[in-house]
């Protein structure tokens, strides 16, 4: 729970703190693909995160370090129903292009996974495609981020991501073979507003 008490603490404490343009505060509605769907048998969510625009070191290249909150809810399925609430430290990188207020994003992030489990799932080997892949979500995990961004005005953008993270592999001894782990994917379409 420390590094989602640290998450929440950082939340509020940005917006406080934007003194200056660089801060910002963005949110999105989440739509998962269907490696997304197979963690929480559902695709939707919600993304809330505070950002720092800067650039990257000496290099002039536009920027953005932000944290966020991801809240994904599960459907039960199967006798189970999985939750998952993502912290997430992101860097991305700002791409100018030709068109007037419109940028490409492209990032790495770092995430952090509570799962929420209730109920149970079946034992029945006939209702493997319904088991859940993985018990535990503890640890670290990277992502992938990219998309874009249009500045409506001077506060306002407008974003649609694609982000993909590490979540869980195999479990060791899970007595059902299954192929891979499960790396969740979704579409995230959101507002960002500059302070």
């Amino acid at each position: 729970m420390t590094i989602a008490r640290t998450c929440m603490l950082g939340l509020l404490a940005l917006p406080l703190a934007a003194q200056s343009t660089n801060f910002s505060a963005g949110g999105g509605l989440i739509h998962g693909l269907d490696s997304y769907k197979k963690a929480v048998n559902a695709t939707t969510g919600l993304n809330l995160n505070v950002g720092y625009d800067t650039s990257v070191y000496k290099s002039g290249i536009p920027a953005r370090i932000s944290l966020g909150v991801g809240l994904m809810p599960g459907k039960e399925q199967n006798g189970l129903k999985t939750s998952l609430t993502l912290f997430q430290l992101a860097g991305d990188l700002l791409i100018q292009t030709d068109v007037q207020g419109l940028q490409g994003v492209v990032g790495l992030s770092l995430n952090s996974y509570s799962a929420k489990f209730s109920g149970y799932e079946s034992p029945a080997a006939s209702d493997v495609e319904h088991h859940f892949p993985f018990h535990d979500a503890k640890g670290l995990k990277g992502g992938l981020r990219f998309g874009v961004e249009y500045a409506f005005n001077a506060r306002w953008n407008g974003q649609a991501l694609i982000q993909a993270t590490e979540l869980a592999g195999r479990q060791r001894f899970d007595p059902l073979i299954r192929e891979g782990g499960i790396n969740p994917a979704w579409l995230e379409i959101g507002v960002r507003y500059k302070f």
